[in-house]
């Protein structure tokens, strides 16, 4: 049973009573599995789709009405995802003994043309505040109302003209009666786009979409997207864990994801599989997994080899060659000449330690120049954190056992992406922001999930299997209940 209090609560009062969040939880969900995402489309569907009549119990909810819910409704929407995990735990079909772990990355809601640099948008919030009057017409946009606003001068032809695009387009969607309003509008928009900066190292930033990301598709284009992530059980292919972020890459979701897996499901036992592509090796993600006693299935990332061209000596000297000697810390490289600890450093890109080792007795090696292109001529490794428990693990994916163990990653999590990217139309987001995005993205991991688990009744009725589920479903032959 779900809670709906804080719902309630926050609808009371005075005017037309609200809308069961059952009713519009139910013609979401339906929508999603119909590839209907518009706000007003599913509105249309309600008032003529016999389907959506039903559903919504001939209630007839406006377009405004869906939207605000799903932009406004993160606990609930989540807790509707979580019950779907919880049935299909109380059905059996969730093992918990093999998980996969996947990104993928979704369009977000906003074009290219919308992007602005960090002294474009200052400029634009100084006109904001000093330039724009109540009532100002299009036509009279001209540089001389530049003129005077601080930093346009110093801008390039295509800041300037940026400055005087985006402004101009603002002014033309002012209304005389609600200037104010417009103005406070904004004003909060160019807030917002420079606490992106400040949040996070970019060098633009979205005026439609102010927390997307530039981010590289599988083809190599730079897109304004967000970060999708998954995680699947193997015994049914469940989604167990979902989420949304702002990395362009994989790295630092392996942990957030094993945590919403727990706060799913409950804790995992020890020895639980846990399949990764390449993109979430590192070694805080393997020593994470081995402290809670899980058994990870991570590939190194392939390198990038010129065995053709490149000389066979300078492979000799590759850091996979330097054997390390754990008793007095030190590596011993291919000519059997030490390498000893230096110093320890914080590497802030990759959120991660490493330690450097430097050699000593590089000098007098004659084959210096095939190990180190350094001026000085001595060698050094950068040592990520925890590199034994990396090797360990690189090691055990080197057996038989561990690449058919980790094969069967590509036969759950892929074909789960693959399911709401091409059946269910979900290639881009329709609603703009963090929030919004992982309410519109739960949706979505919600409706795959009872698709499977009605699809698993279905057969279960067909061979006379009786079901229960706290009570809630019974299954006798061919009937349901």
């Amino acid at each position: 049973m779900m809670d709906f209090n804080e719902f309630e609560i926050r609808c009371e009062g005075p005017g037309h009573p609200s809308y069961h969040p059952c009713i519009l939880c139910k013609i979401l969900i339906q929508s999603m599995l119909d590839r209907v995402r518009s706000s007003r489309a599913i509105a249309r569907n309600v008032r003529e789709n016999i389907v959506y009549m039903h559903l919504a119990e001939h209630l007839q909810p406006d377009f405004r009405t869906i939207s605000d819910f799903r932009k406004n409704n993160e606990n609930l929407i989540t807790e509707v995802f979580k019950n779907t995990v919880k049935a299909a735990k109380d059905l059996g079909v969730i093992g918990l003994e093999q998980l996969s772990t996947d990104g993928s990355i979704v369009k977000a809601s906003a074009s290219k043309n919308s992007t602005v640099i960090i002294d474009v948008l200052e400029v634009i919030g100084e006109y904001v505040n000093n330039e724009l009057k109540k009532g100002i017409e299009l036509d009279k946009v001209e540089d001389k109302n530049f003129g005077s606003c601080r930093g346009y001068d110093q801008l390039n032809k295509s800041g300037k003209y940026k400055v005087k695009s985006v402004v101009a387009k603002y002014i033309k969607q002012v209304n005389k009666d609600k200037f104010d309003n417009r103005k406070k509008e904004i004003e909060e928009t160019v807030k917002e786009a420079l606490n992106e900066f400040e949040k996070d190292s970019i060098e633009k930033v979205s005026l439609t979409d102010q927390e997307s990301r530039f981010m590289k598709n599988k083809r190599e284009i730079l897109k304004l997207a967000y970060n999708t992530q998954i995680t699947v059980d193997h015994k049914l292919g469940i989604i167990v864990a979902n989420d949304v972020c702002q990395d362009r890459n994989d790295m630092h979701q392996l942990k957030p994801q094993i945590e919403l897996v727990e706060e799913n499901c409950g804790l995992l036992k020890e020895g639980t599989r846990i399949c990764a592509d390449s993109g979430y090796c590192s070694g805080e993600n393997i020593h994470y997994l081995n402290e809670k006693k899980l058994d990870p299935y991570i590939p190194e990332k392939k390198e990038v080899t010129k065995t053709a061209t490149e000389n066979v000596k300078v492979i000799r000297f590759n850091i996979g060659n330097f054997e390390y000697d754990e008793k007095n810390d030190e590596f011993i490289c291919p000519e059997n000449q030490r390498l000893k600890f230096l110093c320890e450093n914080y590497e802030e890109k990759k959120k991660r330690k490493y330690r450097i080792y430097k050699g000593t007795e590089c000098k007098k090696c004659e084959f210096s120049k095939n190990c180190t292109k350094r001026k000085d001529g001595i060698r050094r490794l950068k040592i990520a954190n925890f590199s034994k428990e990396r090797k360990e693990l690189t090691d055990k994916m080197k057996t038989e056992e561990a690449k058919k163990i980790f094969g069967q990653r590509k036969q759950v999590v892929e074909p789960a992406i693959g399911n709401y990217k091409e059946n269910l139309g979900f290639r881009d987001f329709f609603t703009r922001g963090l929030k919004s995005v992982r309410n519109e993205f739960n949706l979505v991991c919600t409706a795959v999930n009872l698709r499977k688990i009605w699809i698993y009744l279905i057969k279960m009725s067909e061979i006379g299997e009786k079901i229960e589920i706290n009570g809630a479903f019974r299954l006798k032959k061919g009937i349901m209940n």
